[in-house]
């Protein structure tokens, strides 16, 4: 029983468990692998996508123009640029939509201008004097819309918008990436880092894009009505929505996946 009990611990003891010096994992010719039989790394092709923020190349790159060889073609060249030097090269197509974006809430109740024949009592405050009745446009309060009223200064009805009026937030638009400011303890809002530096007002949340947020409510919300887009003393709610909110089943830690659909 003995000589048994011998031959079993050296079966047990003996035998390489791919940590001796035998039979060990032996590094490849990348310095980060380690296996026995790594095959090669495979070669990057090219880059057929970027994702920095959600829904940007779809909605202002050709995103009112008609499906088609030369939407397609736009759509792939701004996922294809990798080199951010050539970003700026979008600029002027995102001007041309974010104008369209900018109307959508013309007429819309609730964004501070008064409409003609408003019935809805809950309106009320858009119109406090009886004179700004009739200013029905729009077109102005996208945020950092740097045009100019061509109305009087207490009735600002809305010319044509001069070139240049989207100019800003286009720019930050094309330069697709996320910013996250490391020096805040809290993580609320969607592009908060990237509208501190455009405005120089006082963020104090890190920015960034946590899955939680409804990014597309927001960009809506921004795009349409600028900051009356927003319920703040509600906790900054997006009042322009898709309807489609974000996922909520997702792992709360990092890499956030949840289970496949």
């Amino acid at each position: 029983m003995k000589n048994i009990l011998i031959l079993v611990s050296v079966l047990a003891f003996g035998c390489g468990d791919n940590k001796g010096a035998n039979d060990a994992k032996k590094p490849d010719a990348r310095a980060d692998a380690y296996c026995s039989s790594c095959p090669p790394a495979p070669a990057l092709g090219a880059q057929i996508d970027r994702m920095g923020r959600p829904a940007i190349n779809t909605a202002l790159n050709k995103g009112f123009a008609p499906p088609g060889a030369t939407t397609t073609a736009a759509k792939d060249a701004y996922n294809q640029a990798t080199d951010p030097a050539t970003w700026i090269g979008f600029i002027a197509q995102f001007i041309r939509n974010l104008a369209i974006v900018d109307s959508l809430d013309t007429g819309v109740c609730g964004n501070g201008i008064c409409e003609t024949g408003e019935t809805n009592t809950t309106c009320v405050a858009d119109c406090p004097a009886a004179g700004q009745t009739g200013t029905l446009n729009g077109c102005g309060n996208q945020a950092l819309y740097n045009g100019k009223s061509l109305g009087d200064p207490g009735n600002p009805v809305m010319g044509p918008n001069p070139p240049n009026s989207y100019t800003v937030l286009s720019a930050i638009l094309t330069n697709d990436e996320l910013y996250l400011d490391t020096s805040k303890t809290q993580c609320m809002f969607y592009l908060a880092v990237e509208f501190q530096a455009a405005t120089g007002g006082n963020n104090t949340t890190c920015g960034g894009r946590a899955p939680a947020y409804d990014v597309i409510d927001f960009t809506l919300s921004l795009g349409a009505m600028g900051i009356f887009g927003f319920d703040i003393p509600g906790g900054f709610l997006p009042r322009v929505k898709d309807n489609a909110g974000p996922h909520t089943d997702y792992l709360s830690d990092f890499p956030y996946l949840g289970p496949p659909h």
